[in-house]
């Protein structure tokens, strides 16, 4: 009989490794299935209430897209004027029309007062661009204007001397003459200082000036007449006929005035002359037919 202490010692085979049961390890995957499936739905629930909440809020949820989208457009044109191309920076700037400064009104001319020394009546007294010449504004024997001789019919004198601007206009005035009927001629125009001394002497005083005095000798005045049937029309005549008719209603069209209008000596210092006419321009011939008295006298406000 072999002793116990003899035998070789048993080595204990080892154990299987235990495993889960089947039932555990379903168990656990459902548990995580579970837990998927509430995350979802969690996720689900909020984006739900989000869509209920926003409205009763007065939360856009598109207003994010709609501002990103504005910055996006607006942001180009930001870029150009914040930081300007090569190109740009040689195109010049526009700046505004600066507004033109008003105009000033024009100093008024009218009534002015004749301040010249003796000396510098070698010039007239001008009212408003108007040559004055009178008994009251007289120029000296050294006053001597541009003429010219005007292509015009004439009576009793070699030819027609007047300023080129009064020549112009008395050719225009005697072409509508004709056109209508009549014949103007011209029996006097520009006369010198020294030719007005002599007529003073020699003529009635109440029918014409002193030397300096007479508007001849700015060459701006003429005496007319007329010619009908052959016979001379002058004088106090020429008033009656349809001729001085014709030339009172007229001459202001072309810039003559009826320079010594009936009833007005005591303003323009000569009695009635229908004979006598004065150029001063179409707006200042008009302007003097407007007045009450239709002297100059009245129109420059003079005296």
């Amino acid at each position: 009989m072999r002793s116990q202490e003899a035998e070789p010692r048993r080595v204990a085979a080892p154990e299987p490794a235990q495993t889960r049961p089947r039932r555990a390890l379903r168990g656990g995957n459902g548990r995580v299935r579970r837990y998927r499936l509430l995350g979802a739905l969690g996720i689900v629930l909020s984006f739900v209430a989000g869509l209920v909440a926003g409205p009763l809020l007065g939360i856009d949820p598109s207003a994010s897209g709609k501002a990103d989208a504005a910055t996006t457009v607006a942001a180009p044109a930001v870029v150009a004027v914040a930081t300007p191309t090569a190109t740009s920076s040689m195109v010049p700037a526009v700046t505004p029309a600066a507004t033109p400064a008003p105009t000033p009104a024009p100093k008024p001319c009218k009534g002015v007062k004749d301040t010249r020394s003796a000396t510098a009546k070698k010039t007239p007294f001008t009212v408003c661009g108007i040559e004055l010449v009178s008994k009251n504004h007289r120029v000296s024997s050294a006053y001597a204007p541009k003429l010219v001789t005007v292509a015009v019919r004439a009576n009793g004198i070699p030819e027609v001397l007047l300023q080129p601007r009064a020549g112009t206009a008395l050719k225009k005035m005697f072409a509508a003459a004709a056109r209508a009927g009549h014949t103007l001629v011209v029996r006097s125009s520009y006369r010198s200082y020294a030719t007005q001394a002599h007529w003073y002497a020699t003529m009635n005083k109440r029918l014409t000036a002193p030397a300096g005095a007479s508007e001849h000798q700015t060459g701006l005045a003429v005496d007319l007449a007329g010619v009908s049937n052959g016979v001379l029309v002058r004088g106090s005549t020429l008033a009656r006929s349809p001729i001085g008719a014709w030339l009172v209603k007229n001459a202001p069209t072309y810039g003559f005035i009826l320079r010594y209008p009936s009833d007005q000596a005591k303003i323009t210092g000569i009695v009635y002359e229908p004979w006598h006419f004065r150029y001063v321009g179409v707006d200042a011939a008009k302007g003097v037919v407007s007045t009450r008295t239709k002297t100059l006298e009245e129109y420059l406000k003079e005296s």
